[in-house]
């Protein structure tokens, strides 16, 4: 039953490794999706503090405030923070090796959330935390390393705007646990079909970009 919630992220960035990221890097992204590993604890231990200073109002429009806080704005803002602990940001890298990159960590500081929301809802889970949270998470680590770097890069009203758009898309996805509860699962299946469609649209490209051969030598 586990079993989706626990293996369905990291064996999602292992096929992606496989089909999307070229042999050469494969060492820097064994060592940035460890280093993802080593900034869970920390965002696990903040996205507990977040979720526990906004109330869950079951059935109530409150429930999707509390989601956001619990799980959905850590786990997108979070790791773009830790990977500045390991990494700098403006660092001269062939093209797409910044996304690849920050991909993997995303990759790893969510890797174990499965196996702690696990232990965390043991012998009551919810249909969306087992089957709809694996996929908002894999989307996240596709769908965030772009606009992490805007908001870095960006000023004025550039940068409110970045922020605006990561608030609004992460609140959406968190509205996915009320509308499953009020039985609305056609538009709760939708809702993550449209975040997960979106991340592949403009993730999946980031990743693929490298140097063409022709001037790589």
């Amino acid at each position: 039953m586990y079993l989706f919630l626990i293996l369905g992220l990291p064996l999602g960035f292992f096929f992606l490794v496989l089909r999307a990221y070229p042999r050469s890097e494969y060492p820097e992204t064994r060592k940035a999706f460890l280093r993802g590993l080593a900034a869970f604890i920390p965002v696990w231990l903040v996205a507990r503090l977040l979720g526990a200073m906004v109330p869950s109002v079951y059935g109530s429009f409150l429930m999707s405030f509390h989601e956001w806080a619990d799980r959905i704005l850590p786990y997108s803002a979070l790791p773009a923070l830790g990977y500045l602990i390991f990494y700098r940001p403006n660092e001269n890298l062939p093209l797409g090796a910044r996304e690849r990159r920050l991909t993997a960590f995303y990759a790893g500081t969510l890797a174990p959330v499965g196996l702690f929301e696990t232990i965390r809802t043991w012998g009551s889970p919810s249909p969306y935390v087992l089957f709809f949270l694996p996929l908002l998470l894999a989307a996240l680590c596709l769908l965030m390393p772009k606009p992490a770097a805007a908001v870095h890069n960006g000023y004025g009203l550039g940068l409110a705007l970045s922020i605006a758009g990561v608030a609004a898309a992460t609140f959406a996805a968190s509205l996915c646990p009320l509308l499953i509860l009020a039985s609305l699962w056609p538009l709760a299946i939708a809702l993550v079909a449209a975040i997960g469609a979106a991340a592949w649209y403009f993730g999946y490209p980031e990743i693929l970009r490298q140097v063409p051969p022709c001037l790589d030598e």
